[in-house]
């Protein structure tokens, strides 16, 4: 899974690569031509206006190719890494924890001994141990979580060795914008 930092670089790259290549065809078009495109440079011209829209085509077609190329979300490929999604550590909300299964209440709560987790109780009928749990560091985009969404309902959230919290399905789905479709 991949860093907020790594996406804002896949994004910027991928922007810059795919306006390149729309630069690079639509000069070629323009050799072609002879030089007389002249599309906004030297007023309105037929060459200018093919010109145009073989960049625009080009760059449009390469922004989709490198989307699925880098799989960034929408937003930080177009606006070339400047817009990234957010940390799983700073969209984790709180969650209890507590040092004695008596003391369960019901809901969901990691199990600790020593401060370390041992498992995750509420999550299904019985605990399930931590090293099943599924766990990410909080540095981690929220926008590589959802393969993680198709299996577990939760996931939790760490920074060395200490949970900082957990994001439910349906806060996640509220993140990525498809509101009440988690449901």
């Amino acid at each position: 899974m991949r860093t907020v930092r790594e996406l804002r670089w896949a994004g910027a790259i991928a922007y810059l690569a795919a306006l390149a290549v729309g630069l690079l065809v639509a000069f070629l078009v323009h050799l072609l031509m002879k030089g007389q495109g002249r599309f906004g440079w030297e007023g309105f011209n037929p060459g200018g206006v093919l010109e145009g829209f073989v960049f625009l085509f080009v760059f449009t077609f390469s922004l989709w190719a490198a989307k699925r190329a880098v799989r960034v979300p929408c937003t930080t490929l177009l606006t070339a890494g400047i817009v990234a999604p957010p940390s799983a550590g700073k969209v984790a909300r709180s969650l209890p924890t507590i040092e004695q299964v008596e003391s369960f209440e019901g809901r969901l709560s990691v199990l600790t001994e020593g401060g370390e987790p041992q498992g995750v109780l509420g999550l299904e009928d019985r605990m399930v141990p931590w090293e099943r749990a599924p766990v990410v560091p909080a540095e981690v985009a929220v926008s590589e979580l959802s393969a993680l969404f198709w299996k577990s309902p939760v996931v939790f959230v760490v920074k060395d060795g200490e949970v900082l919290g957990a994001i439910t399905r349906e806060h996640f789905f509220q993140l990525m914008g498809f509101g009440r479709l988690a449901v």
